[in-house]
């Protein structure tokens, strides 16, 4: 996939794997409720016109997105996620690689003052499961061109998703 920074300033193909892993979730788990998170609003915007396309060509899925009604199915941005707890979150980061193959190292609220507590928040959202979409892995991340925390706890979250481990440094000997 990869992020179309001058036009849609979405990744298309992410949002569209988005919304079949909801319909995918939708028919295998529809005892867990789900919620997604963009980092941003055209990201959930893409996201939200997949799985309209889906739900069309797809009515059998209509009793999940009508379940749960006190946890109802939501795809949220980032800075609007507070609160909203979900047994699984799919996270769909949306900024990353162009199709030229460059990062820009710019992931929207994460870049801002605060970013490393919106990922937390976002990340805690989760009781049971939390699955990150993204077109680029934590080794991707040059941390030399960005000095904001959002943007190092997005590459520690990034290295957790993909090995479950989280490198600690050592203390000091002596």
């Amino acid at each position: 996939t990869y992020y179309d920074r001058g036009k849609t300033s979405a990744n298309i193909e992410e949002a569209r794997a988005i919304a079949q892993a909801v319909m995918e979730h939708a028919k295998t788990n529809q005892e867990l409720t789900l919620g997604v998170a963009a980092f941003s609003i055209r990201q959930r915007d893409s996201i939200l016109a997949q799985l309209e396309l889906l739900r069309r060509k797809d009515p059998s899925c209509e009793d999940f997105f009508n379940a749960h009604s006190s946890e109802p199915f939501f795809v949220k941005n980032l800075e609007n996620v507070q609160g909203d707890e979900r047994d699984v979150i799919f996270i769909s980061v949306g900024y990353g690689k162009t199709k030229e193959g460059y990062l820009s190292m710019n992931f929207g609220p994460l870049n801002r003052e605060g970013g490393e507590r919106r990922l937390n928040v976002l990340i805690t959202r989760a009781r049971l499961m939390c699955e990150v979409f993204a077109n680029f892995t934590a080794e991707d991340m040059d941390l030399e061109r960005s000095n904001t925390e959002g943007v190092r706890a997005l590459k520690t979250f990034l290295a957790y998703a993909k090995d479950r481990f989280i490198e600690t440094p050592k203390p000091p000997l002596g």
